[in-house]
């Protein structure tokens, strides 16, 4: 029997697993556009606070997780923007205030149908907008078959080693 794939609601008592899976996940999608010591320096540690304010705060975050038999293996969120400017202090996108703040999902469970559920989950049919490494060409692509467009913003993480990202933006559902 074959494993069981779902998508569901992040809850609190996820917060060690999903912290583990961003973790793994950034070391598998950042290796080549990050260098090694930057990625040795992820404090796993620091992903599991993050997560327990994401998911255990007044506001809880809108955070869906996709699981293989229960464990999971990827997750998506997405907020309102905060106010009419986009907080990198690029005009506001085109496609309005929701914007999707990650999705990621281990290579191992990639080309499942798992990240485009996860980014229904996320953003049901509103229009919203991300950034996006702007070396990550597979996830490009998979944006791109969402619907999804560049639409000029760029900018560098500073913190991140000067890493260049893109931003794109998604008028309306246009999932496969």
């Amino acid at each position: 029997m074959g494993s069981r794939l779902e998508i569901r609601r992040a809850r609190p008592a996820d917060a060690e697993a999903v912290a583990l899976v961003h973790y793994q996940c950034w070391q598998e999608t950042y290796r080549g556009m990050l260098s090694e010591g930057f990625l040795a320096a992820v404090d796993p540690a620091g992903r599991l606070a993050l997560w327990r304010r994401l998911l255990d705060g007044p506001q809880p975050a809108e955070a869906w997780i996709a699981c293989d038999d229960g464990t999971p293996v990827g997750f998506a969120g997405a907020r309102l923007l905060p106010g009419p400017g986009s907080p990198e202090g690029h005009p506001p996108p085109s496609s309005g205030n929701v914007e999707l703040w990650g999705l990621y999902l281990l290579a191992s469970h990639q080309g499942l149908g798992l990240g485009r559920r996860l980014l229904e989950a996320a953003l049901d049919n509103s229009p919203a907008s991300l950034w996006v490494a702007a070396g990550n060409s597979k996830a490009i692509d998979f944006y791109r078959h969402c619907g999804f467009v560049a639409d000029g913003a760029e900018d560098v993480l500073a913190d991140w080693e000067g890493l260049p990202v893109i931003r794109m933006v998604r008028a309306e559902q246009h999932l496969p």
